[in-house]
Protein backbone atom coordinates (compact mmCIF):
# COMPACT_ATOMS: atom_id res chain seq x y z
CA UNK A 1 0.00 0.00 0.00
CA UNK A 2 2.73 2.51 0.97
CA UNK A 3 4.28 2.10 -2.56
CA UNK A 4 1.10 2.49 -4.53
CA UNK A 5 0.38 5.60 -2.34
CA UNK A 6 3.80 7.10 -3.38
CA UNK A 7 2.82 6.07 -6.92
CA UNK A 8 -0.36 7.86 -6.79
CA UNK A 9 0.92 11.06 -4.67
CA UNK A 10 3.65 11.20 -7.90
CA UNK A 11 1.51 10.77 -10.65
CA UNK A 12 -0.76 12.89 -9.40
CA UNK A 13 1.96 15.90 -8.78
CA UNK A 14 2.95 15.24 -12.95
CA UNK A 15 -0.40 15.58 -13.76
CA UNK A 16 -0.95 18.89 -12.05
CA UNK A 17 2.22 20.29 -13.52
CA UNK A 18 1.65 19.14 -16.86
CA UNK A 19 -2.12 20.74 -16.83
CA UNK A 20 -0.49 23.78 -15.10
CA UNK A 21 1.81 24.42 -17.65
CA UNK A 22 -0.37 23.69 -20.56
CA UNK A 23 -2.92 26.24 -18.67
CA UNK A 24 -0.29 29.14 -18.38
CA UNK A 25 0.57 28.88 -21.79
CA UNK A 26 -2.96 29.10 -23.08
CA UNK A 27 -4.76 31.19 -20.70
CA UNK A 28 -1.83 32.85 -18.73
CA UNK A 29 0.06 33.70 -21.72
CA UNK A 30 3.52 32.07 -19.84
CA UNK A 31 3.24 34.77 -17.01
CA UNK A 32 3.74 31.30 -14.28
CA UNK A 33 0.56 32.12 -12.38
CA UNK A 34 -2.11 33.86 -14.71
CA UNK A 35 -1.95 37.18 -12.66
CA UNK A 36 -0.96 36.67 -9.25
CA UNK A 37 1.17 33.77 -7.57
CA UNK A 38 -1.80 33.19 -5.42
CA UNK A 39 -4.21 32.04 -8.07
CA UNK A 40 -1.06 29.79 -9.81
CA UNK A 41 -0.38 28.60 -6.04
CA UNK A 42 -4.12 27.88 -5.55
CA UNK A 43 -4.60 26.07 -9.03
CA UNK A 44 -1.48 23.63 -8.69
CA UNK A 45 -2.92 23.13 -5.06
CA UNK A 46 -6.69 21.62 -6.53
CA UNK A 47 -5.09 19.85 -9.80
CA UNK A 48 -3.04 17.67 -7.29
CA UNK A 49 -5.93 17.66 -4.80
CA UNK A 50 -7.96 16.29 -7.69
CA UNK A 51 -5.45 13.95 -9.40
CA UNK A 52 -4.85 12.31 -5.79
CA UNK A 53 -8.40 11.74 -5.22
CA UNK A 54 -9.12 9.90 -8.75
CA UNK A 55 -5.84 7.86 -8.19
CA UNK A 56 -7.06 6.94 -5.06
CA UNK A 57 -10.68 5.78 -6.34
CA UNK A 58 -9.12 3.59 -8.96
CA UNK A 59 -6.53 1.91 -7.24
CA UNK A 60 -8.80 1.06 -4.33
CA UNK A 61 -10.39 -1.47 -7.39
CA UNK A 62 -6.79 -3.45 -7.64
CA UNK A 63 -6.81 -3.79 -3.96
CA UNK A 64 -10.56 -5.06 -3.72
CA UNK A 65 -13.84 -6.02 -5.11
CA UNK A 66 -15.90 -2.89 -3.25
CA UNK A 67 -13.71 0.00 -3.99
CA UNK A 68 -16.25 2.27 -1.97
CA UNK A 69 -15.28 -1.06 0.97
CA UNK A 70 -11.63 -0.44 0.94
CA UNK A 71 -11.83 3.63 1.03
CA UNK A 72 -14.19 2.99 4.23
CA UNK A 73 -17.00 5.09 2.42
CA UNK A 74 -19.41 3.07 3.91
CA UNK A 75 -22.46 4.62 6.13
CA UNK A 76 -20.80 5.00 9.86
CA UNK A 77 -22.17 2.64 12.54
CA UNK A 78 -24.39 4.73 14.46
CA UNK A 79 -25.78 6.48 12.04
CA UNK A 80 -24.60 10.04 10.45
CA UNK A 81 -25.26 11.72 13.21
CA UNK A 82 -22.19 10.98 15.02
CA UNK A 83 -20.52 13.02 12.22
CA UNK A 84 -22.01 16.17 13.87
CA UNK A 85 -20.87 14.25 17.81
CA UNK A 86 -17.56 13.76 16.67
CA UNK A 87 -16.73 17.63 16.05
CA UNK A 88 -17.33 18.18 19.97
CA UNK A 89 -13.71 16.50 21.15
CA UNK A 90 -12.17 18.05 17.93
CA UNK A 91 -12.60 21.56 18.90
CA UNK A 92 -13.01 21.18 22.71
CA UNK A 93 -9.18 19.72 21.89
CA UNK A 94 -7.60 21.78 19.38
CA UNK A 95 -9.55 24.80 20.68
CA UNK A 96 -7.88 24.59 24.29
CA UNK A 97 -3.95 23.89 22.04
CA UNK A 98 -4.71 27.22 19.88
CA UNK A 99 -5.55 29.02 23.09
CA UNK A 100 -2.53 27.88 24.61
CA UNK A 101 -0.46 28.52 21.71
CA UNK A 102 -1.57 32.26 21.36
CA UNK A 103 -1.12 32.59 24.78
CA UNK A 104 2.77 30.88 24.57
CA UNK A 105 3.99 31.59 20.96
CA UNK A 106 1.71 34.11 19.15
CA UNK A 107 3.99 34.78 16.46
CA UNK A 108 4.38 30.69 15.88
CA UNK A 109 0.52 30.35 15.46
CA UNK A 110 0.23 33.70 13.41
CA UNK A 111 2.84 32.10 11.05
CA UNK A 112 1.52 29.07 10.36
CA UNK A 113 -1.14 31.04 9.39
CA UNK A 114 0.10 33.44 7.43
CA UNK A 115 0.18 31.58 4.22
CA UNK A 116 -3.11 30.95 3.48
CA UNK A 117 -4.50 34.15 5.36
CA UNK A 118 -2.58 35.47 2.42
CA UNK A 119 -3.91 32.78 -0.35
CA UNK A 120 -7.81 34.03 1.33
CA UNK A 121 -7.24 37.82 0.58
CA UNK A 122 -5.81 37.37 -2.81
CA UNK A 123 -7.28 37.01 -5.97
CA UNK A 124 -7.36 33.27 -5.49
CA UNK A 125 -9.51 33.21 -2.54
CA UNK A 126 -12.47 30.89 -4.06
CA UNK A 127 -10.14 28.34 -5.25
CA UNK A 128 -8.00 28.69 -1.82
CA UNK A 129 -11.12 27.87 0.19
CA UNK A 130 -12.28 25.58 -1.59
CA UNK A 131 -8.63 23.78 -1.85
CA UNK A 132 -8.96 24.30 2.17
CA UNK A 133 -12.17 23.13 2.81
CA UNK A 134 -12.85 20.80 0.31
CA UNK A 135 -10.29 19.57 -1.75
CA UNK A 136 -7.51 18.72 1.32
CA UNK A 137 -10.31 17.00 3.48
CA UNK A 138 -11.23 14.32 0.38
CA UNK A 139 -8.46 13.83 -0.91
CA UNK A 140 -6.02 13.61 2.35
CA UNK A 141 -9.05 11.26 3.90
CA UNK A 142 -9.56 8.99 1.09
CA UNK A 143 -5.66 8.58 0.92
CA UNK A 144 -4.80 8.43 5.04
CA UNK A 145 -8.02 6.94 6.33
CA UNK A 146 -9.34 5.26 3.43
CA UNK A 147 -6.39 3.73 0.98
CA UNK A 148 -3.87 3.44 3.25
CA UNK A 149 -5.72 2.09 6.69
CA UNK A 150 -7.40 -0.47 5.33
CA UNK A 151 -4.11 -1.85 3.41
CA UNK A 152 -2.38 -1.57 6.07
CA UNK A 153 -4.37 -2.85 9.08
CA UNK A 154 -4.57 -5.96 7.44
CA UNK A 155 -0.52 -6.32 8.06
CA UNK A 156 1.35 -6.93 11.08
CA UNK A 157 0.41 -3.58 12.48
CA UNK A 158 -3.10 -4.30 12.87
CA UNK A 159 -5.14 -1.59 14.07
CA UNK A 160 -3.14 0.64 16.72
CA UNK A 161 0.03 0.38 14.54
CA UNK A 162 -1.64 1.65 11.42
CA UNK A 163 -3.36 4.59 13.17
CA UNK A 164 -0.25 5.51 14.88
CA UNK A 165 1.86 5.24 10.93
CA UNK A 166 -0.86 6.84 9.07
CA UNK A 167 -0.93 9.51 11.75
CA UNK A 168 2.72 10.14 11.22
CA UNK A 169 2.53 9.96 7.61
CA UNK A 170 -0.13 12.48 7.77
CA UNK A 171 1.57 14.63 9.91
CA UNK A 172 4.77 14.61 7.50
CA UNK A 173 2.60 15.69 4.56
CA UNK A 174 2.41 19.07 6.51
CA UNK A 175 6.24 19.63 7.07
CA UNK A 176 6.97 23.42 7.16
CA UNK A 177 4.68 24.24 9.83
CA UNK A 178 5.82 24.67 13.39
CA UNK A 179 6.66 22.26 15.65
CA UNK A 180 3.80 22.99 17.56
CA UNK A 181 1.53 23.26 14.53
CA UNK A 182 3.12 19.63 14.12
CA UNK A 183 1.72 18.54 17.17
CA UNK A 184 -1.65 19.28 16.59
CA UNK A 185 -1.87 17.73 13.27
CA UNK A 186 -0.69 14.85 14.79
CA UNK A 187 -3.10 14.67 17.25
CA UNK A 188 -6.09 15.21 14.80
CA UNK A 189 -4.57 12.71 13.44
CA UNK A 190 -4.46 10.54 16.01
CA UNK A 191 -8.14 11.20 16.75
CA UNK A 192 -9.04 10.30 13.13
CA UNK A 193 -7.90 6.93 13.24
CA UNK A 194 -9.63 6.45 16.36
CA UNK A 195 -12.96 7.62 14.84
CA UNK A 196 -12.45 5.36 11.81
CA UNK A 197 -12.25 2.27 13.93
CA UNK A 198 -15.24 3.08 15.73
CA UNK A 199 -17.52 4.48 13.49
CA UNK A 200 -15.73 2.42 10.57
CA UNK A 201 -16.23 4.85 7.95
CA UNK A 202 -14.24 7.47 6.44
CA UNK A 203 -16.78 10.04 6.04
CA UNK A 204 -17.08 10.88 9.32
CA UNK A 205 -13.24 12.08 9.12
CA UNK A 206 -13.78 13.66 6.15
CA UNK A 207 -16.85 15.75 6.95
CA UNK A 208 -14.08 16.76 10.66
CA UNK A 209 -11.26 17.48 8.57
CA UNK A 210 -13.82 19.65 6.17
CA UNK A 211 -15.62 21.71 8.93
CA UNK A 212 -12.07 22.22 10.50
CA UNK A 213 -10.81 23.32 7.21
CA UNK A 214 -13.44 25.73 6.37
CA UNK A 215 -13.88 27.20 10.35
CA UNK A 216 -10.25 28.23 9.89
CA UNK A 217 -10.41 29.46 6.98
CA UNK A 218 -13.73 31.85 7.56
CA UNK A 219 -12.24 33.26 10.77
CA UNK A 220 -9.00 33.97 8.57
CA UNK A 221 -10.84 35.76 5.96
CA UNK A 222 -12.21 37.95 8.88
CA UNK A 223 -9.10 38.15 10.92
CA UNK A 224 -6.76 40.86 10.65
CA UNK A 225 -3.40 39.13 11.39
CA UNK A 226 -0.30 41.91 12.34
CA UNK A 227 2.27 42.64 9.73
CA UNK A 228 4.98 39.78 9.18
CA UNK A 229 8.17 41.12 10.91
CA UNK A 230 10.87 41.96 8.31
CA UNK A 231 14.63 40.48 9.04
CA UNK A 232 17.06 42.52 8.80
Amino acid sequence: MLPAAGVIFGIAALFAGVVYVVADQVFGEGTGHFGSPEFGLALQLILLQVGVIVLTIVAAGFFGSDRWEVLALRKPRGGWRVMWLALIPMFAVTGIWTALIMWLAPDVLIGDLRIFKELLESDAALLAFIAIAIGAPLSEELMFRGFLYSGLAKSLLGLIGTGILTALLWTALHVGYSVFGLIEVLVIGFYFSWLLVRTGSAWVTIFCHAVYNAVIAVALYFVTLPPAVQAG
